[in-house]
């Protein structure tokens, strides 16, 4: 028979996937982080390191608010996608690279092909399916394209 009593150590653990879930629902990339400091506290307590409930819940602030101020604008790019023009990868897609449009870009958006890769795609610019753009930047997994060649005219 299954025992369903809840634990210190069950409760912390539940309360800490609970919260890195939120955080897949309302993405602020903070949930996460007491997510990970209440897990800790349950895993300490799976461990019987002897913590009271007024120091359990110490620990869980000061820990939680630890790794939020060390890690959120590490993680921060992973969560909501890192525009970028240059550097950091995206030396394999260099700005001014010709890709082809798969769609017609409806509000913006649309399937661009690269290199046999369909990518989705921005743009400003009216682009239908079957022209030609080229990349001006990225942002995450979102190539930013124009239907404007770049300039090969050197200065």
């Amino acid at each position: 028979m299954i025992d369903w009593t809840f634990t210190p150590a069950s409760l912390w653990t539940l309360i800490g996937v609970l919260l890195i879930l939120s955080e897949l629902a309302l993405p602020g990339v903070i949930a996460v982080f007491f997510g990970l400091a209440a897990l800790l506290i349950g895993l300490l307590l799976f461990l019987d390191v002897p913590i009271g409930p007024p120091a359990q819940i110490l620990l869980f602030g000061v820990l939680g608010a630890a790794l939020l101020l060390l890690a959120r604008n590490r993680l921060k790019p992973w969560f909501r996608g890192q525009e970028e023009t240059g550097g950091g990868g995206s030396e394999v897609l260099p700005e001014g690279t010709r890709a082809l449009a798969q769609t017609d870009f409806a509000r913006g958006a649309g399937v661009v092909s690269l290199n046999g890769v369909r990518w989705n795609a921005e743009s400003p610019d009216a682009i239908r399916a079957g022209d030609p753009v080229w990349l001006v930047g990225r942002r995450g997994l979102v190539l930013k394209v124009t239907a404007t060649p770049p300039s090969t005219t050197e200065r």
